[in-house]
């Protein structure tokens, strides 16, 4: 595997040897099915002028943090953890605190209650359902088993425990690593006795000869249901500096050997470091949020984006950044992570949870004073939009092929503006099959005035005209 990165708009290149090979793709045909097909890079752009692409940041909710620690047994909240949609609609989230993995639920997504259903500390009823091994888990991703048959092992959980004594001087006898989790509920947890993945261990006399050595403690798994494996995605180091490698694994147990997929370069900032990522199927692609660590700058993290078009090719072709820091004196001002799991779509909008704290990465945690979990939330399919102003402008894509006879867009069009449709042969002349209408307004759905009915069978290339318009995507049903 091949450490590939996207040309906007017109060719690929990979890493080979320290040198490019780049490969002009204007004229390979895709074949696309019913699922939105994104703008988040030059993937299906053949040419394009007057048009640029546009990373739009999510709005924080105004009542941010949501979650904070509740004293007096809680002290630490991050959202190393998921959000899930329970089978009432009623959303499910793990995080996690000082001392082990903490639940929380929410009708709305914005009031969450720690129900006490967990472990007992001091007597009472507590929301913590695991103890961390020594001291807090770290990282941890929560999802829905994709074989159901096993009603012990509907869900599963991947937390990174750690082996380091504690202030008592005690050292933990279990391997320190990457441990894997099954619960029928979500609630009631029965752990795997030895790590599915091995991490850094602080005494080198401990190593085991069989350790992926440089495993790091920011991971993510999840499944993707077109190649049917788990993904995991994983903090390595070459030198101390942090990147971002992938293994798959056809069981959840077992799992390949890490190759590099993302790390740092000459676009980023001096020093800058990927320092994690969260990877999830949307739609026709993949996408992830990557956590960029500005260590020797300001020492902060915030959050871009990186897309995949086969879930083990990643490449980061825009480098604005997707949600930023918070204003000095806030909870997320410092550092931010993203929850393990792909946004929750609820009517309009896409929810999107993370963490804030507001202090630098060099700061430990137990002196940091500001710290929650938070809301941002996202038009669908809006992490990046193709943009046209007044002047106009147009984009072609490579040659489609494709079964459906309805376009949709989802676009926003100003006052005076459109989008027009056309559709072009091989040789970008035009063909029999769209009406010479504008598409205007601003939703999710636009219908454009197409019958691809002629089309079926052969490729074909799409040609937006665009004037005073973003567009985010389009689907053929």
């Amino acid at each position: 595997m091949r450490l590939l990165r996207l040309l906007l708009p017109l060719a690929a290149a990979c890493c080979l040897g320290g040198e490019d090979l780049v490969m002009d793709l204007r004229d390979w045909p895709v074949r696309i099915g019913p699922e939105a097909q994104l703008f988040v890079d030059g993937y299906l752009i053949a040419r394009r002028s007057d048009v640029d692409f546009r990373v739009h940041q999510p709005v924080k909710h105004a009542a941010n943090p949501l979650i904070v620690p509740t004293p007096p047994g809680e002290s630490l909240v991050l959202a190393y953890g998921s959000v899930l949609r329970g089978a009432a609609g009623r959303l499910r989230m793990w995080y996690t605190n000082q001392t082990g993995i903490a639940y929380a639920e929410s009708d709305d997504g914005v009031r969450w209650e720690k129900p006490g259903i967990g472990l007992e500390l001091d007597g009472r009823k507590t929301n913590l359902l695991t103890r961390g091994h020594r001291g807090r888990s770290d990282t941890l991703s929560v999802f829905l088993n994709p074989d159901q048959r096993d009603p012990l092992r509907r869900f599963l959980a991947y937390p990174m425990e750690y082996r380091f004594p504690d202030k008592d001087g005690v050292r933990e006898t279990r391997r320190e690593g990457i441990y894997l989790r099954a619960s029928p509920d979500g609630i009631h947890w029965t752990e795997r006795p030895d790590p599915v993945m091995y991490a850094i261990w602080r005494d080198e006399e401990n190593r085991p000869g069989d350790n992926n050595a440089g495993l790091g403690d920011v991971h993510h798994i999840s499944w993707d249901p077109k190649l049917n494996k788990f993904m995991g995605h994983i903090k390595v180091a070459r030198q101390g500096i942090r990147m971002r490698a992938l293994v798959e694994s056809d069981d959840g147990i077992y799992w390949s050997k890490p190759e590099l997929i993302l790390a740092a370069d000459a676009q980023d900032r001096p020093g800058d470091q990927i320092y994690s990522m969260v990877a999830f199927p949307y739609e026709s692609m993949w996408l992830a949020f990557i956590g960029l660590y500005h260590k020797g700058t300001d020492e902060r993290m915030d959050i871009q984006l990186a897309s995949s078009r086969d879930g083990r090719h990643w490449s980061r072709p825009l480098r604005s950044t997707f949600l930023p820091n918070g204003r000095e004196g806030s909870f997320d001002w410092g550092v931010m992570h993203m929850a393990g799991n792909a946004p929750i779509r609820s009517g309009g909008a896409l929810s999107i949870y993370y963490d804030g704290l507001g202090s630098q990465h060099n700061v430990k945690l137990r002196d940091t004073r500001k710290m929650g979990i938070g809301l941002a939330t996202l038009r669908p399919d809006g992490f990046v939009s193709l943009d046209a102003g007044p002047r106009g402008g147009r984009v072609i894509t490579r040659p489609l092929n494709f079964d459906g006879s309805r376009l949709r867009l989802n676009a926003a069009v100003k006052p005076g503006g459109g989008i027009r449709v056309r559709l072009l042969d091989g040789a970008e002349r035009p063909i029999s099959g769209c009406a010479e209408t504008e598409v205007t307004g601003d939703a999710l759905d636009l219908a454009a005035s197409c019958d691809f009915t002629p089309s079926k069978g052969r490729n074909v290339r799409l040609e937006f005209a665009m004037r005073d318009a973003s567009l985010y995507s389009f689907r053929i049903e």
